[in-house]
């Protein structure tokens, strides 16, 4: 039976926008984007295994070149592609092409204010109108921090008034709160009012709820179920590990070699020990290598707040699934 890789492209990781909570502006890497010499041996590279499931276009801002997106879209074999793109630089021409394909645009948009992202709201709004005329299931990305926490159940039900079904609210990765009792409080607030919000697939919970009811344990490994493939033709476990040397697994021209990483990082996929007595441990995915990486710089580490984040999701998810069994 084949298996099936995801696949992540970085187009660039220039961006137009400037936001703050940026993981690109934390990791202090050259800016580039691929150029048309590795542009083709990355679509070779992809058809000549003959295994792509989803393959994703990223960044930066992916669509600064839209030629590139175009070409992969057209010429790599995979089930499905999904841009993932701040909408600033969406027209019509390209949403329609796209559609035509089959090709899925998530969109970013913080909701009533967008002052961490430097964007007029409207132009947002306006780019989001346009893109669900066409695509009315796109999932629209929004960040929080711990400034906009407060306003958190707000920006959702702004971003439902505009007509959109699915959401996912993730947390700003450097998130460090001064007093963390009264941070998971609000958090805990903020996710129950979420909850009861009707019509609205809310992406977090809704992955959340299916771990706990199939008994889904988070499972990382370096590049087995899914390769980051940098603009400069590197590969990578994922987006917070590029330009990592010691995480580097092959590249265009030699194909995946991730043993002697795997090797170098028998720690890659455990839990923090600030997990060891918590009685949710076993529905909880901290385990997830990026997500450590983008938190605390380590794999052997999880935030305080992206631990908070985390139990408040599963306490949430379990109170709707009793709700539903009573």
């Amino acid at each position: 039976e084949a298996i099936f890789l995801d696949y992540t492209i970085s187009i660039t990781n220039k961006c137009n926008l400037k936001c703050s909570y940026c993981y690109e502006r934390h990791l202090n890497t050259e800016y580039g984007n691929i150029t048309e010499d590795i542009k083709q041996k990355i679509a070779d590279y992809i058809n000549g295994n003959n295994n792509a499931h989803t393959v994703y276009l990223f960044g930066g801002e992916p669509l600064l070149y839209k030629d590139i997106v175009k070409f992969y879209c057209e010429n790599v074999k995979a089930v499905q592609f999904v841009i993932t793109t701040n909408g600033t630089l969406l027209d019509e021409e390209f949403i329609k092409w796209c559609i035509e394909r089959n090709v899925i645009i998530n969109m970013s948009h913080d909701g009533i204010k967008c002052t961490d992202r430097g964007v007029s709201p409207q132009l947002l709004d306006e780019k989001l109108k346009m893109l669900l005329k066409y695509q009315p299931e796109t999932l629209v990305q929004l960040v929080y921090t711990e400034e906009t926490l407060p306003q958190l159940y707000e920006n959702i039900i702004y971003l439902k008034n505009q007509g959109v079904k699915k959401i996912s609210a993730a947390m700003n990765a450097f998130t460090n709160p001064q007093d963390p009792d009264s941070f998971g409080d609000l958090l805990r607030e903020q996710w129950r009012k979420i909850a009861e919000i009707d019509d609205l697939f809310m992406y977090e919970l809704e992955v959340k709820k299916k771990n706990i009811r199939e008994n889904i344990k988070g499972t990382c490994e370096i590049c087995k179920k899914k390769v980051f493939i940098n603009w400069d033709g590197n590969f990578y476990p994922c987006v917070q590990f590029q330009n990592l040397p010691d995480y580097r697994c092959g590249n265009i021209y030699v194909g995946i070699e991730a043993e002697k990483a795997r090797k170098a990082h028998p720690d890659y996929s455990m839990v923090s020990k600030r997990c060891d007595d918590c009685e949710l441990v076993d529905y909880c995915h901290n385990s997830c290598a990026c997500r450590k990486m983008s938190t605390t710089g380590t794999v052997t580490d999880i935030s305080e707040a992206a631990c908070l984040e985390e139990q408040v999701l599963i306490l949430t998810a379990l109170e709707i699934i009793n709700k539903g069994n009573l």
